[in-house]
This record gives structure tokens, sequence and C-alpha cells, in this order.
């Protein structure tokens, strides 16, 4: 159902409509390039934690302007990439074409990079402090009847929830490595990562269930496939079975949402309780062109044994 609300700011009437039962909303009326207060931020940070993901609709935005938009929502995280940026270290081109409008062949590294991000993650999970929102801008997307390039959104509260009482005892005190370096074991043709990738986002071990401290002690899984397959604390091929079946376990349809995307859409989620991962699709045949922004977390991942949930008596 569709909450019609007004930004009294700037008199914008906007819309805020469910995408999916999972998770996921669409919110349509606002020109984000125009001026936004803190009010519809909070606004808007509300329905993030309601929803998930927010599709904004219709929005013509500027490599400023998106900064700039981004910024409003918290501090932004510098990409550890050296080479993948343009304008800014805080901006991602998530593209299969050069900054100089070249579509680019499947075995160009930068495209090979692109295929690492089609298993289920979060962004940044590799950080000590991970991600608070991602936001993608739709600049070339997939034109109408194209198989594939959608981006696939799993609910890792909802994921959290359905598991067993075994299971959720099981994962409860584990703990998985999480490392920028793991998509090159998937994809070995990248170059190896420089000096200065590996001492800005060195490996970093996160709990399997993650404690919300500002959502009543909320719990959510917190795995990725992107950057790493092993269970901390299992031998290897235990722990990685464990992997599988949890990313099996996240896949299931009642979890996710897959958003086709129309030129303009500015998709924001959270990175704290959702995964995300590009679906496939024929990348020699269309051009893709998308622009992230991503908005830094405020601490660390706390686990069911952390000092600080024990403290609060979760």
């Amino acid at each position: 159902m569709s909450q019609v609300l007004e930004h009294p700011a700037t008199t914008q009437r906007f819309t805020i409509t469910p995408l999916g039962s999972a998770l996921g909303a669409e919110v349509v009326g606002l020109d984000l390039a125009q001026a936004v207060g803190a009010e519809l931020i909070e606004r808007m940070k509300q329905a993030l934690n309601q929803y998930g993901v927010l599709c904004f609709r219709d929005q013509h935005l500027t490599e400023t302007q998106q900064i700039a938009f981004s910024r409003l929502w918290g501090p932004l995280e510098d990409f550890p990439e050296e080479d993948k940026t343009v304008a800014a270290s805080t901006v991602y081109n998530v593209s299969n074409v050069s900054a100089d409008g070249q579509h680019l062949s499947e075995t160009d590294h930068r495209v090979i990079f692109q295929k690492v991000n089609a298993l289920w993650h979060t962004d940044s999970s590799y950080r000590y402090v991970p991600a608070y929102a991602s936001l993608l801008y739709g600049i070339e997307v997939m034109p109408a009847g194209a198989e594939g390039g959608r981006t696939g959104f799993s609910n890792m509260v909802a994921a959290y929830e359905a598991l067993s009482p075994t299971m959720k005892a099981r994962i409860e005190p584990l703990h998985m490595v999480h490392s920028y370096e793991h998509g090159r074991r998937v994809y070995a043709s990248l170059p190896p990562l420089s000096n200065f990738e590996k001492n800005a986002v060195p490996p970093v071990s996160q709990p399997l269930v993650r404690v919300h401290l500002d959502a009543g002690g909320r719990r959510s899984l917190f795995i990725t496939a992107n950057a790493g397959n092993e269970i901390s604390g299992l031998p290897l091929e235990e722990g990685q079975a464990l992997h599988c079946e949890l990313m099996e376990h996240v896949s299931r349809p009642e979890f996710c949402y897959f958003h086709a995307w129309k030129k303009g859409d500015l998709v924001v989620w959270d990175n704290r309780t959702t995964l995300h991962k590009a679906e496939r699709y024929d990348m020699s045949r269309y051009r893709r062109v998308f622009r992230r922004t991503t908005v830094a977390g405020d601490g660390p991942v706390f686990g069911p044994f952390s000092e600080a949930v024990k403290a609060a008596g979760y």
C-alpha cells in the first residue's frame, strides 16, 4: 500500500510503495537534484530501516549531485581500488564501459571484476567497520526484454529468523574471515592486489550472526560469497559446506527481490541487513553503466557474544 507524503522544505509530494513481499520500496515524486533537508533524509532512513532497499525513480543526477546527496546520509567511504574511479575516490563505476565510452571486452580485468559482484555480498564486509548504505545510479541499463542485468537483494533479517533453532545455535559463536583479495581466488585472471590495496583493506573476521543494538537487539545473518567461503573455527571442508548451505538458504525466493532497472533509478540499500548481487547478462552484447557511492558504517559488527551485546542485555 502506497504512502503519500510531502517534503515541507520543497513542497515535493512523493509516494512510497512496496516493491516486493520480502523487501524493497519505490519512492516516486522526489527530485534529488534539488535541495534536500535533514527532515527528509531522516524519513528516508526510517523507510530504509523498514524496507531494506529504496528505489528513487526518475532521477537526473550528475556525479557531483550524487556525491552531495549521498553525503547527507553520512560520511562516504573511499574505494580501495587505485584505477577504477574517474573523478572522485568516493565514486565507483560499476560498468563494462570505460571512462571514455568504450564497450569493454569480457576479458578486460575491469569487466571480470564486475563478475565478482554476481555473488551474494554486502559492500565493504572486508572492512573492520563495514558500510551502512550504498547508492547505485542507473545511467545505461538493459533494454526492455533483454535477459539478465537485474540486481538481486536478500533480506538477512528474514533469512536469519527462518533458520531452525538448531542452526541458529550452531552458527551463533562462529565467524567468517572476509577478504578483499578473495575475488582473485574466484577469478585468477584478475591482477593481484597492489600494496596500496592490501594495506587499505586487510582481511577481517566478522561474526556470522549480527546483533543490531540500534534496533532492539534484532539479529540478521552477516555472510558473503564474494569475500570468502570459509568459516572460522571449523575444519576447511566442514566450514565450506556450511557456507554453501547458508548461501543456498539466503537465495530462497521468499527472502529475495530482483530489481529490473530503469534509466534514472537511484537505488539505496542497507548493507547491514541485506545482501545483493548482480544478475548475469550478455556483457559482450549489452552496455551497462552505473555509478555507486557508499556511506560508511558507524561501528564494527557485534556478534551475540560481543561485550557490547552482553552489556545491553541482548
